[in-house]
């Protein structure tokens, strides 16, 4: 069982082991026992608990209340959504069963990615989350190719999500509320549970390095649900810790670190493309690529010196040439050093692991993620 304390001087809570007879302690203790020499409403000594590196730690070995990515949401209905979406994006949804989802890329005819895509099965529907401002293209450019199939996309203004994470977030939805939280334990599956007096679809999220759920819930009534979480004791952290760990984890964001000038294979988000799956658009490219290529560019993590925080859009040299631009940049919380994300060039990642770019004219360190070497004899499906 779990204990949520507060401290009335501080706004900072926590959750912690309940332990019968005995003391309590967390990660954030100073929050609500005395330090030597300081008052327990000191301000300073309040604003040090909101740091990152707090943060952080809570949100890998606790459970902690998040602010969810920017995200728009569709929903197709109609008996043949799950067939017709299956053709339009690189993962299995065709056959989901409800309660099951998948992570997948929508592409275009030259393979290239229009959005990212999360497609929820329900019994009557499919849901999908996007990057936000996606909306209107994706449904243009999927009705394009609606020809007899009986679908109908629509938008999902009003849906908006609410996030907890970590790795005792299962236990902590649970003491609130949705045992169902326990037995997601796949990526992107979902049910719908009652929570604090609110009905929520529960997502389990893949691509964290935590586990991590978003609450999803009507525009009106989300933000009464985080404010609930958080009277119940709930810890909201700051972004820049969930930034950090997306970084450390090396999961890029469509908008952010790619978008529809690139090619799946150069993203490193290995599972987002089903090779045994059946035709969609942009396939072929994709598969030749997969079987037979190397991607031109490949996401890497970068590493940059002590006290070196270059801007997002900052430029990248290998070799005395241009190499791509910083695309995601972040305090490590674990050290002095800054952490970020760019696409860089093939020439750069076949150098590695003597190789080191420069940014500001800097030595950066670095490491691609995801897509090793494929055999050069598979043939293309």
């Amino acid at each position: 069982m779990w204990r949520f304390a507060r401290h009335t001087g501080c706004s900072r809570v926590a959750l912690v082991p309940r332990i019968e007879g005995g003391p309590i302690c967390s990660l954030v203790a100073p929050c609500w026992t005395d330090a030597p020499g300081r008052s327990r409403c000191d301000t300073d000594f309040c604003h040090g608990l909101m740091s990152l590196e707090l943060d952080h730690e809570l949100l890998i070995t606790g459970a902690a209340l998040c602010e969810p990515a920017p995200a728009s949401r569709l929903e197709l209905i109609g008996p043949d959504r799950g067939r017709f979406f299956g053709g339009m994006v690189t993962a299995a949804v065709e056959g989901l069963a409800p309660g099951c989802g998948r992570f997948g890329l929508i592409t275009d005819v030259r393979g290239r990615i229009l959005a990212s895509a999360a497609a929820l099965a329900l019994e009557d529907r499919l849901w999908l989350e996007i990057p936000t401002g996606r909306g209107r293209t994706i449904i243009e450019h999927l009705e394009k190719y609606i020809v007899t199939d009986q679908v109908e996309i629509l938008p999902l203004c009003d849906m908006a999500a609410v996030r907890v994470a970590g790795p005792k977030s299962p236990e902590a939805l649970a003491d609130l509320g949705a045992p169902e939280a326990a037995e997601l334990d796949e990526p992107w599956s979902h049910a719908r549970v009652g929570l604090l007096d609110h009905q929520v679809r529960l997502v389990r999220e893949g691509h964290s390095a935590v586990p991590a759920f978003s609450l999803w819930q009507s525009s009106a009534i989300a933000p009464l649900l985080a404010e609930d979480l958080a009277d119940a004791g709930m810890v909201r952290i700051g972004a820049e810790a969930t930034e950090a760990l997306r970084i450390e984890h090396g999961h890029p964001l469509w908008g952010v670190d790619y978008d529809d000038s690139n090619l799946p294979q150069e993203t490193g988000i290995e599972d987002a493309v089903d090779y045994e799956k059946g035709c969609y658009l942009g396939q072929e490219i994709v598969a030749r690529i997969h079987y037979r290529g190397q991607p031109a560019r490949r996401m890497c993590r970068l590493v940059f010196e002590p006290g070196h925080v270059p801007a997002v859009g900052a430029g990248i040299e290998f070799d005395g040439r241009a190499a791509g631009t910083v695309t995601s940049v972040c305090r490590s919380p674990r050290d002095e050093t800054a952490i970020g994300l760019a696409l860089l060039p093939r020439r750069a990642v076949e150098a590695l692991p003597e190789a080191k770019v420069s940014v500001d004219r800097q030595t950066v360190h670095f490491e691609a993620l995801g897509y090793l070497t494929r055999p050069a004899s598979r043939p293309t499906p």
